[in-house]
């Protein structure tokens, strides 16, 4: 057992698992309710979301190296440099939300020409674009007050934040795709409205909550002397991480730039399809953060046994749910989609991939749960070489050659992302055996 006190894996994933089940379910109403205005909204917000995940892929970098670092420091009873990380994330991020909304603000048009999203689909949503887009400052703030958060073993709290930002947000969507109260009809731009409203709003409120709960203060004694050592470490950390998503998000977009040349029944059924995925994986990933919380106190208070049988023990659990949870889903599938569409061409098109998730999911928990564990014990490299070998010599390779030289379309596509997650996470499962990520730690 553990000489440091460290929470259980339960009382660390359900609230994690419900703040994400939150955050799907929202996006899966913004669908629905997109989809009673026009099935081609629903296929303009999903291409354009596809996009702005590069910029949760930045901010990501810097609150993955926020929660390894605090994680690490707080098993070493550190609370000094607990301080110092926080203060450095949270300027970090804020200037990158800055420039990152500036960057989509004024090239909206170049940036959805190069994803092929059609004419009519980026008139549709450029406003929708420029908006969660340009003003996605208050998410890097946010997000990283969750990854704090959750660092501390604190993830509870957020949950609520959360549950109460979301709340209003499908409010506005209501408000501004049905009309209520008589507001005007705007579609994805009344989407985007409700999404920066709800946003701005949580990032004050998850602010001052983080600041209660870690008992943090912006002091300038923490910038004086300037903690290049928190830079350092933030970026021997991030920069890999990031190189690893941005490669993962770049072969999603190739990818999708190919459905995109398949029309806009392909677009919508992709959009709908990658939804229900979401979902479905949304226990494992609260699974794998959970871990990382442990297996980071862990290897901080020198205990990479204990750490080593934790993410074995993660694992098997996820694998179970993957499995029992995905065979559910393929079963109802007709009601499922039903809920999205009545369209016959896009559940023609989807109904045909619903099998192929249980083969995607299983091998996708490898990744989830092995990468966060690896990432938490400080093993940052080798889960980026990995994953940018095999998202561009599996992943997009054999989505061009199966689902579109062969004609499969979207099941071509699915079983060659699933060949991706596999051959990932067998190599991910090699590595955690190896204990080579024993001797990475930060403290």
């Amino acid at each position: 057992m553990s000489s440091i006190k460290v929470k259980s894996l339960v009382s660390l994933t359900i609230p994690i698992f419900f703040e994400l089940l939150l955050i799907t379910i929202v996006g899966n109403v913004d669908t629905i309710m997109l989809g009673y205005y026009s099935d081609k909204a629903v296929g303009a917000v999903g291409g354009i979301s596809q996009v702005l995940n590069i910029q949760n892929v930045i901010f990501g970098f810097i609150n993955l190296a926020t929660s390894i670092l605090c994680a690490q420091f707080i098993g070493a009873r550190n609370k000094k440099r607990v301080q110092e990380v926080i203060t450095i994330s949270l300027i970090v991020n804020l200037l990158l939300g800055i420039v990152m909304g500036g960057i989509y603000f004024i090239f909206w048009r170049f940036i959805l020409e190069k994803i092929n999203l059609p004419t009519e689909l980026i008139g549709m949503g450029k406003l929708y674009f420029q908006l969660v887009g340009g003003l996605c400052v208050f998410q890097a703030v946010t997000l990283t007050c969750g990854a704090v958060m959750k660092s501390h073993g604190n993830p509870k709290q957020m949950l609520f934040v959360n549950i109460g930002v979301n709340l209003l947000n499908i409010f506005g969507n209501g408000v501004f795709i049905f009309g209520w109260f008589g507001a005007p009809i705007l579609g994805p731009t009344g989407v985007g409205i409700s999404t920066v409203v709800s946003r701005a709003i949580g990032c004050i409120v998850g602010f001052i909550v983080m600041s209660h709960y870690c008992n943090f203060k912006f002091r300038r004694k923490f910038l004086k002397p300037f903690p290049f050592h928190v830079i350092k470490n933030i970026l021997s950390i991030g920069i890999p991480t990031a190189g690893e998503n941005l490669a993962w998000n770049v072969g999603q977009l190739m990818i999708m730039a190919m459905v995109n040349t398949m029309g806009t029944t392909m677009i919508a059924s992709r959009t709908y399809l990658m939804l229900v995925a979401n979902f479905v994986m949304t226990f494992s990933i609260a699974l794998g953060q959970a871990t990382a919380i442990q297996v980071g106190q862990l290897v901080g208070a020198k205990e990479q046994d204990e750490a080593y049988r934790r993410c074995f023990n993660s694992l098997k659990l996820s694998i179970v749910l993957a499995i029992v949870v995905t065979s559910g889903v393929v079963l109802c599938k007709h009601p499922i989609m039903g809920v999205f569409t009545d369209n016959v061409e896009i559940l023609d098109a989807s109904l045909k991939v619903f099998p192929l998730m249980i083969l995607l999911e299983v091998g996708r928990v490898f990744n989830i749960v092995i990468i966060n564990s690896l990432h938490a014990a400080g093993d940052i490299k080798f889960p980026m070489f990995m994953g940018i070998i095999f998202i561009f010599i599996v992943a997009v390779p054999f989505s061009y050659i199966f689902g579109l030289k062969l004609g499969w379309g979207l099941v071509g596509i699915w079983i060659a992302n699933a060949a991706d997650e596999w051959c990932r996470g067998i190599a991910m499962l090699i590595r955690w055996k190896s204990k080579k990520w024993q001797s990475k730690s930060f403290v």
